[in-house]
């Protein structure tokens, strides 16, 4: 993907302090960190100044030219001026300007700074030049990169200011700030970039990829940014990096982030890591320790120095620059933490594996060297043995002081799993590294059950696949196959629950009897084979060798998420306390997507469902959810496009035919065509229900609550007869069971009840369903003998859901019922404020979905601002509108 600069963010405030004292013969500096953008203020000044007419000279005050080379001899700065005059001489130059030019081109030289007397004569010229630059007209001078060349800039910057010219300095050193801005009425002149707030992070994304970010974007790259997550110049080389690896990508129409839950890396070339690496010799690897660790600590620096043969005042020095650049942090306790997780990462990145571990191994030794074995530091000993411990090796009884490396990690993951059960977990993994292979088997059992429990199935996968492949062998005895059916089990747990397909000799099991491993092989190579969902009875019969059991009359209870495939609610209810449900991969994700639709946080929902399509790109019944539920979201937004990519082709036979049918009829009564969507609804209930008899109801009643809508707007009795027929199928077969939500909506439609409606409203309100709650607020208010409480309510859930659909047929209701409903704005900012932002993007180039993606307003809104505007203006054309915009002809804006 491609991805431009765009102009000047959230520096609106900073760029007004600079810009009114341009025309004063005063210095005024720039000042920020690296990255926070002083160089795109100066070239926004830039552009002002030229709009206005006013002579603009860039200068950049390097210690080195790429054509000239070394200029350290320049003291005055003179070739980096010469080399601006001569860029801009067609804009500016002049016969006194030329004149002057050549003069001082002509004294330049390295001996001209031999003598006084050579170097008043070179400065004297200098001088004249900058008056020649002036002349009779306002001129500015923008010196950039001033911190390259300290000794220069003033010099530079006070012959510019006898001239009458305006300097504006762009630097990171204090020191140089307080120097120039001592001069004369100057002082005080002094403007900070600070960092960016969250909207001008997100803003700075959207202009300068020109594609709206997902919401989770903006939050992703700052908590990996950490101290960095204002920076301009680190946001921007985190996502030339992440479009680079391909995991910033455009799917169902914003710039969404694959993997989020993997490293986020700094850039190799980020200043702050070439930084930390040309700071001292070991100052990546200490980085890259520290981030690796558990806790490091001041006390820990001793061993440090020593496992890397350094000097303790060297290693000291080293935490007090990367203290002072901003890298680390350290506690009042003495505990040292990375500002930045993304330089982390990118530290670990920068250090080879194999080294890293060595020097944990070594730290170990050291710790036991010094008296801190397992009596004294149990804990920091364990930490440093599970990093060093080699995934996928066996028998790794590496030289530790004489101690049991194994013993040691599950007596202190024993420890700490009442409190962290996670950091046990790794410590478990860890000593099956470092015990022997006989040990390894009944280590192995323990350790799939607790991750099992604890949800940490991307450990699982790695875990099984690491003793599939390296460790645990096939029991002596065929008949015994215990091994090696609890390995298929758990290598189709983690796979579903990673969306990474295990690899095929383990799916595979051949040392296992069909029915045994088989189970496990046929659920795994249906999901990702052929896009099959699976059913709970064999969910527990593939995963019976991990304690899964299936209790037909608890099965037909309602499961989480009543009517929608839940495959976390399958698990959890064949492995029971055994389970930990997962917070990360393709099913906590399905799970998210469908809350967070039911619920009405339809952003989250859509965010969710980008997330699931670019990290796990295979045809799985997970990913076919999440498809269908955003086209269903885009639909109800009236973005028809997006909702027709997001459906898409069917991968082979649908997963969930009755919920696409439910998308396809909303898409159909959408496009107005009333008689093609009674038809096709009549169809697709007839064949929902006859896969609710066989045992697949997720989504029937969905489209049996908008067949009923449909057919109470526009069918006949007849409809509303079979729809009452098929409502029966969403329901418990108990006899004294009480009539659920659909059933009480389908019997207010039929019946034009309102107490029907009333119960169904309670119920799903109760459930905090707000999706289908505004279903049952609007038919309410049909029948209702005051409708105004229930359409403000359902106008309030459109209003959040952002259902422009809902809110269309809400009015058109509301007219009929002689109800007026409270006006409602998507945004507090004014017209004017709009209009100014929208002139700004156009003078970009942008088109209106790129600037609707910025300012976070539809297309439409945009397109209806540009109309008042043009209104207002008399302009014909977005040029002709920037163009008054610049000459400052429009008034409020």
């Amino acid at each position: 993907m491609s991805r431009e600069r765009g102009g000047l963010v959230g520096r609106d405030e900073e760029l007004a302090a600079v810009s009114v004292h341009l025309g004063k013969p005063v210095p005024v500096v720039v000042r920020g960190p690296h990255g926070a953008g002083k160089t795109a203020l100066l070239e926004e000044l830039a552009s002002e100044c030229r709009d206005r007419g006013i002579r603009t000279l860039i200068v950049e005050l390097t210690s080195s030219s790429p054509t000239s080379g070394d200029e350290t001899w320049d003291l005055f700065g003179v070739q980096a001026v010469l080399r601006a005059l001569r860029a801009g001489f067609t804009d500016i130059g002049g016969s006194r300007l030329a004149t002057a030019l050549a003069a001082v081109n002509q004294l330049c030289t390295p001996s001209a700074y031999e003598s006084p007397a050579t170097r008043a004569r070179l400065l004297h010229q200098f001088q004249r030049l900058f008056d020649s630059f002036h002349g009779a007209a306002t001129a500015v001078v923008l010196l950039d990169d001033v911190d390259a060349a300290p000794a220069t800039v003033v010099t530079t910057a006070w012959a510019a200011l006898r001239a009458g010219c305006t300097v504006v300095v762009a630097c990171d050193d204090e020191t140089v700030a307080l120097e120039l801005t001592a001069y004369g009425e100057a002082a005080g002149h002094v403007v900070e970039l600070g960092p960016l707030d969250e909207q001008y992070v997100r803003e700075l994304i959207a202009v300068t990829t020109r594609q709206q970010p997902d919401p989770a974007v903006t939050p992703a790259i700052q908590a990996a940014l950490g101290s960095l997550a204002g920076n301009p110049g680190a946001v921007l080389a985190l996502c030339d990096l992440l479009i680079g690896q391909g995991r910033l990508t455009l799917v169902g129409g914003a710039l969404c982030l694959a993997d989020p839950d993997a490293p986020i890396a700094l850039p190799a070339g980020h200043w702050l890591v070439q930084q930390a690496g040309r700071t001292h010799p070991f100052g990546l690897l200490l980085l890259a320790l520290i981030a690796d660790s558990e806790r490091f600590g001041m006390d820990d620096l001793v061993v440090f120095a020593d496992a890397v043969e350094g000097e303790l005042d060297q290693c000291g020095r080293a935490i007090d620059e990367f203290t002072d650049l901003g890298a680390l942090r350290c506690a009042p306790d003495g505990v040292l933490t990375l500002a930045s997780p993304a330089l982390g990462a990118a530290a670990v990145a920068a250090v080879a594996g194999d080294a890293l571990r060595a020097l944990h191994l070594a730290f170990a030794r050291h710790l036991v060297a010094r008296g801190r074995g397992p009596a004294h530091g149990l804990l920091p000993l364990a930490d440093h043995l599970a990093a060093a411990a080699v995934d996928g090796t066996s028998g790794v009884v590496n030289d530790v002081g004489g101690l049991d490396a194994a013993a040691l990690l599950e007596h202190a993951a024993h420890r700490v799993r009442p409190m962290n059960p996670t950091l046990a977990a790794r410590w478990r993994r860890a000593a099956l590294a470092h015990c022997s292979p006989t040990d390894q088997a009944p280590l192995l059992a323990s350790l799939v059950r607790e991750l099992t429990r604890i949800g940490r199935y991307d450990w699982l996968g790695e875990v099984v696949a690491e003793a599939r492949g390296a460790c645990v062998e096939p029991a002596a005895d065929p008949t015994d196959t215990r091994d090696s059916r609890e390995l298929a089990a758990a290598a189709c747990l983690a796979a579903l629950h990673t969306g990474i397909p295990s690899p095929a000799g383990l799916r595979d099991a051949p040392t296992a009897p069909p029915r045994a491993a088989g189970a496990a092989a046929l659920i795994e190579g249906r999901w990702f084979g052929a896009n099959e969902p699976f059913r709970t009875a064999e969910l527990a019969a593939a995963l019976a060798p991990l304690g899964a059991a299936y209790d037909p009359p608890t099965a037909r209870q309602p499961l989480p998420g009543d009517g929608w495939f839940d495959p976390i609610g399958m698990f959890e209810s064949v492995l029971g306390p055994a389970y930990g449900a997962p917070r990360h991969g393709p099913l906590a994700l399905c799970r998210r997507i469908v809350d967070d639709y039911r619920r009405g946080q339809w952003d989250d929902a859509l965010s969710a469902a980008r997330t699931l399509s670019a990290t796990y790109p295979a045809a799985t019944p997970v990913r076919e959810v999440a498809r269908l539920l955003a086209a269903e979201i885009c639909m109800c937004r009236d973005e028809l496009e997006l909702a027709e990519n997001w459906l898409g082709e069917p991968d082979g036979r649908s997963a969930f035919p009755t919920l696409r049918s439910w998308v396809e009829m909303g898409l159909l009564g959408g496009r107005g065509q009333a008689e093609a969507t009674l038809a096709f609804g009549r169809r697709a209930c007839a064949a929902a229900v006859r896969d609710a008899k066989a045992g697949d109801a997720a989504g029937l009643h969905l489209l049996i609550i908008r067949r009923a809508f449909m057919a109470s707007t526009c069918g006949t009795g007849e409809d509303l007869a079979e729809i009452q027929e098929a409502a029966k199928a969403c329901s418990s077969p108990s006899p004294d069971r009480e009539p659920s939500p659909t059933e009480l909506l389908v019997t207010a439609v039929a019946y034009n009840s309102f107490p029907a409606a009333r119960a169904a409203a309670a119920a799903l309100r109760t459930g905090g369903y707000r999706t289908e709650l505004a279903t049952a607020y609007l038919i309410a208010a049909r029948t209702a003998d005051d409708a105004r409480p229930w359409l403000r309510a359902a106008d309030e859930i459109a209003e959040q859901l952002g259902d422009t659909r809902l809110r269309r047929y809400i009015k058109s209701l509301a007219r009929t019922r002689g109800v007026s409903l409270p006006r409602r704005t998507t945004n507090s900012r004014s017209s004017a404020e709009v209009e100014t932002r929208i002139i700004q993007l156009i003078r970009q180039g942008m088109t209106n979905r790129q600037i609707a993606a910025v300012i976070r307003f539809s297309e439409k809104s945009v397109e209806r601002h540009l109309t008042r505007l043009f209104a207002k203006t008399g302009c014909r054309s977005r040029l002709d509108l920037v163009a008054a915009y610049e000459r400052g002809m429009l008034a409020g804006t």
